[in-house]
């Protein structure tokens, strides 16, 4: 393949990003209800919420950011990304609300499409287009 020549991203990587950008919105969702002190069917303790604001907008900028990365081909990004599918996976309260289901359940999707055997062979051609190892 010509080095210069646009690499086509796979269908599985495109939707994990998708994934990852959607649950970014339904994720920060439930932290703006619970300031605006609306119910949504979860139950989060009132010491929480200023934690819940000051954790949010970092962890979803690192988020946008590496979904973002992710399409260009950076590896680094599927390793931060499993490491927020896990924080996400730990932290999810027992009595699940439908919101808090629909974005772990968004987030899990991300994070197992993009280690999916086509995101991985996108990975290893953007390693060996880039020099990072000696062409076959």
């Amino acid at each position: 393949m010509d080095s210069g020549a646009p690499e086509i991203i796979p269908l599985v990587l495109r939707a994990s990003a998708a994934f990852w950008l959607v649950s970014v919105g339904a994720g920060i969702l439930p932290v703006i209800l619970e300031v605006a002190g609306v119910d949504y069917g979860q139950s989060t303790p009132g010491w929480a919420v200023p934690f819940l604001v000051v954790s949010a907008v970092p962890l979803a900028a690192l988020q946008v950011w590496a979904a973002v990365e992710l399409l260009q081909g950076a590896r680094w990004t599927r390793v931060v990304l499993t490491v927020i599918a896990s924080l996400s996976v730990a932290g999810t309260p027992l009595d699940l609300s439908g919101l808090v289901l629909a974005v772990l359940c968004l987030t899990l999707a991300g994070a197992v499409l993009m280690w999916l055997p086509a995101a991985n062979r996108f990975f290893l051609l953007q390693r060996n287009t880039h020099g990072y190892l000696p062409a076959a």
